[in-house]
C-alpha cells in the first residue's frame, strides 16, 4: 500500500533539501554546478509537486492529484509503490518523451526569502552531488570574476522566480477548491498482470458531480482566473493512470541484475 503523504515536502525542508543556503559572493565566488543533470535524486519520489502552469504538459504522463492536507497542493504521481519513481531509470535519467516536473529541473536551486512577501533570492542545497564548492571544467560557475551573475546563475534565478509566483497562485487555486468543497479523498486499486497488487493512497480528486454544480458566480470567477481550465486538465489526467500502471507492470517483469 502507498500512501501519498510522506512524499510531499515535509517541514522544515522541502522534499530532496538536504542543506538549502543563501548564495553569497563573499562565500561561494567559486561554487560551480555540473552541467550534466542526474535525476537519482528524484527516483525514491512516488510524487512530486506541481504548479498551474504546468497542468497542461504533466497531465500527458501522469495522473494529477492534490494533497490530502490543509494545503492541498497538486501532485505528479510518478509511482505506485512507496519510495518508487517510474519514470528515473538505474543510470538516474528520466524517461524519453514524458514532462520533467519544473520541481526536479529546479533542483538544486531554490528561491528563498527572507520574510514572507519578500523579493526572491537565489539559494542552493550545497549537498547536491552537482554542486562543486571549486568548481570544475564540466562546471558552470554561478558567479563571474567581478562578483556578478553568470549567464547560469541568471537562468537559475529566472526558473526559482517564476517557479514562486506560480506557486503562490496555485496556492490560491488550491485553497479555492477546498473552500468551494471540490475535493475528496481517494484511493487507486490496481492488479498486475502478475496477481500482485498496488494501492495507493494519501491524495484527493475534484468531485465532478459538484464541479458540476457550482453556483453561477463561483463560476464565472473560476473562468476569470483559468481555474476552470486547471480543473479539466486536472480531470482529464486521471487516464494517464493507465500509463503509471503500464509502467508499473513493465518494471515488475524486468528481471533484476545481480551485481
Amino acid at each position: 500500500m502507498t500512501s501519498l503523504d510522506p512524499v510531499r515536502p515535509a517541514a522544515p525542508l522541502p522534499l530532496f533539501y538536504q542543506s538549502p543556503t543563501l548564495l553569497r559572493i563573499q562565500e561561494h565566488a567559486a561554487l560551480g554546478v555540473r552541467r550534466a543533470a542526474n535525476f537519482h535524486f528524484a527516483a525514491g519520489a512516488a510524487a512530486l509537486p506541481l504548479v498551474a502552469s504546468e497542468f497542461a504538459f504533466a497531465g500527458r504522463s501522469y495522473p494529477i492529484v492534490f494533497a490530502n492536507d490543509d494545503g492541498a497542493m497538486p501532485l505528479a504521481v510518478t509511482g505506485m509503490e512507496t519510495g518508487q519513481n517510474l519514470f528515473v531509470d538505474a543510470d538516474g535519467g528520466w524517461r524519453t518523451g514524458t514532462y520533467i516536473p519544473g520541481y526536479v529541473r529546479r533542483y538544486p536551486f531554490i528561491g528563498m526569502t527572507a520574510e514572507a512577501g519578500g523579493p526572491t533570492m537565489l539559494g542552493i542545497d550545497v549537498a547536491s552531488d552537482r554542486v562543486l564548492p571549486e568548481g570544475g571544467a564540466d562546471a558552470d560557475l554561478l558567479f563571474d570574476a567581478a562578483g556578478s551573475a553568470t549567464a547560469a546563475g541568471q537562468a537559475a534565478m529566472a526558473l526559482c522566480d517564476a517557479y514562486a509566483g506560480d506557486h503562490i497562485r496555485t496556492q490560491a487555486f488550491a485553497q479555492a477548491l477546498k473552500a468551494n468543497g471540490l475535493l475528496e479523498e481517494r484511493s487507486a486499486q490496481v492488479s498486475y498482470a502478475d496477481a500482485g497488487k498496488a494501492v495507493v493512497q494519501g491524495f484527493q480528486v475534484v468531485n465532478e458531480a459538484a464541479f458540476r454544480a457550482l453556483p453561477g458566480p463561483v463560476v464565472v470567477e473560476f473562468h476569470a482566473k483559468g481555474w476552470l481550465d486547471l480543473i479539466v486538465l486536472h480531470l482529464a489526467s486521471q487516464l494517464s493512470w493507465q500509463l503509471l500502471l503500464d509502467a508499473a507492470s513493465a518494471r515488475r517483469q524486468t528481471p533484476a541484475l545481480n551485481a
